[in-house]
């Protein structure tokens, strides 16, 4: 038996909800793209590639704390997009 569909408003509240639990630490950035990589929503798949490309704070290829805080940020806006 398949799973019931979910409305496009529904998938997008659901992507927000498990991106907060990455952002936590709950789930991983490869379970979230697992769980989302069929859905055919723009703002969906810009979600897992910046849940995917978390950049560096620190180290040789780290951009440092203010760009490490600009990416939060923006993952926290389409997420809030989503959650709409």
């Amino acid at each position: 038996m398949s799973e019931p569909v979910m409305a496009a408003g529904e998938v997008r509240r659901r992507a927000a909800e498990r991106a907060r639990e990455v952002l936590e630490g709950r789930v991983s950035a490869e379970e979230f793209r697992a769980e989302f990589a069929d859905v055919e929503d723009r703002a969906v798949a810009e979600l897992i590639d910046l849940l995917e490309h978390e950049p560096p704070r620190r180290g040789l290829l780290g951009g440092g704390d203010a760009a490490y805080r600009s990416y939060q940020q923006s993952v926290r806006e389409l997420i809030a997009s989503l959650s709409v």
